[in-house]
Formats: C-alpha cells, structure tokens, sequence
C-alpha cells in the first residue's frame, strides 16, 4: 500500500451572521458581521474559490496544494503540487444558533472535496449516513453527527502561518489604517458607506471582544470520505488508488477575519493507492 498525502492552504470567504443574530439574518443586525451597503446577502456558505463581494484587503480566496509526500517522503515535483482544493455543494457551518452543536464545533456540511490540476480531476464526498448518501445535518441522528464535531482551542500557531504576526489587535488595526486611506479618496457615497461601517467596526481594539478574540481560535475536523469517487486521471497520476478505502481529509481553520469575512484553512488530504 501506498500512501499519497496533498498538503494544501488558503483562505476560505464565509458570509454568516453572527450570535445573537439567528443564523438565517440576512444583513446582519445584532451581531457583529453584516452585510455591507451594495453587498448581497449573507448566505453562509464557504466558498473556496468564486467569493462573493470580496473587501478590499482582505485575502486572496482559494485553496491549494502546496506540497505533496510517498509513504512519507516528500515529491517536490508530484504533479499534484499546486492542484486546487473546493468544497462543492455550497456548504456551511450548521450551528443553528447552538442548536445543532456549540458554535465553532457544529459540523461543516456537506463535505464534498474536489482536487483538479489541469485535466485531472478527483472528486469524492463524506457521507453522514453511508446508507442514506443524500442525508444532511438536519435528518441524522445526533450519534451520526457527532464524528463532525470540531474540536476548538487556542493558540497563535495558525494566525502566525497565515498573517506573519500573532497580534489580532495589531492585524486589525493595520487593516483600519488601509480603509481610512481609501476612505480619503474615495467618492462613491454607497462604496464610503461600506468603508466608514467597516472602519467603526475595526475601531474596536479590546483583545477580549469576539471580533479580535476569535482570531486566535483554532477548528480541527477530520472527515472520512466515503462516497462515491468521481475521477478523470488522464495520465495515470494516482495509479492504484484504492476508491474503495475511505480518503481521510483534516482541515484546521483560524484567523477568522471578521472584517472581510474570511478564514485561514489548512490540511491534508490522503490518498491510498495499491
């Protein structure tokens, strides 16, 4: 057995509202994420690639495989390096406000993971009942849903991976200087509307407060995919992938950025081969 591990990175946009909103409220009213003027609504999905309405300054969305290890040994040239991760199916981070789960533990559902490079393609899904494949978060038992749980701690570990820096407060007040900037120049009434609501908010500096503190939290998953496997592998990259095993895939997020509405991934994704 052979055993092929793609490391991947990037940012993640995540458009929800934020406790005590429910998690429907589709601008943002008593929380502390919103919609801005000109912004469409919240929807709450993740999205890996495409964002929507993406803030100035804010991080380039998208997921990539940076590195890739055989049995271990890194393959600096694998022609998986530098394929793009997704997460299809438009899936969100099911709370329901702590009815499902406690926040930042609910389960990201679905998990459908697709690795492409050129005309490879590979592409297969977590199942939450492997005997109901369409079932969802809303329809299995809690038993079912509990292997989605994340687990949650903190650290400065991801925000130094992903901004070079482990000061949320200094983070947030960089990017206040930048829109201040722009603020300046900018004549727009309905684009300075959407600086000055986001300036007030990045006003905000207690390292205590969710906006800054959330920063620092850290999400694990583990999911074990198990559905069906699509695969286009024109030229054999992944010989004797066993798609009857289930492909492990961990992701830890952090480095919630609340201003623009994104965070920090990072993971692996396992592949068995004969």
């Amino acid at each position: 057995m052979t055993v092929v591990v793609c490391s991947f990175t990037g940012w993640v946009q995540v458009r929800l509202a934020t406790n005590p909103d429910p998690t429907d409220e589709p601008r943002g009213v008593s929380g502390y994420t919103f919609a801005l003027p000109g912004e469409p609504d919240l929807d709450r999905i993740v999205r890996t690639s495409c964002p929507v309405a993406p803030r100035s300054h804010g991080p380039a969305i998208g997921l990539i495989v940076g590195a890739v290890t055989v049995d271990g040994v890194a393959v600096a040239a694998h022609p998986l390096v530098g394929a793009r991760i997704d997460w299809l199916g438009a899936p969100r981070f099911e709370s329901v406000n702590e009815i499902m789960m406690e926040q930042g533990e609910e389960p990201l559902a679905p998990f459908d993971v697709a690795l492409t490079h050129g005309a490879f393609r590979l592409r297969r899904a977590a199942l939450l009942d492997p005997a109901r494949p369409e079932a969802t978060v809303y329809d299995v038992s809690r038993a079912q849903l509990e292997p989605w749980r994340a687990s949650v701690t903190l650290g400065d570990e991801i925000l130094r991976e992903a901004t070079g820096g482990a000061d949320p407060v200094a983070f947030r007040v960089a990017r206040r200087t930048l829109l201040e900037a722009d603020l300046a120049r900018t004549t727009d009434p309905v684009a300075r509307a959407g600086l000055a609501r986001r300036i007030s908010e990045l006003r905000n500096v207690d390292p205590d407060d969710h906006r800054t503190a959330s920063m620092r939290f850290i999400e694990r998953r583990h999911y074990a995919l198990d559905g069906a496997v699509e695969r286009v592998d024109p030229d054999g990259w992944l010989p004797g992938l066993d798609t009857f095993a289930p492909f492990a895939c961990d992701v830890v997020m952090g480095a919630w950025d609340a201003d623009a509405l994104s965070a920090y991934a990072t993971g692996t994704l396992t592949l068995p081969c004969h």
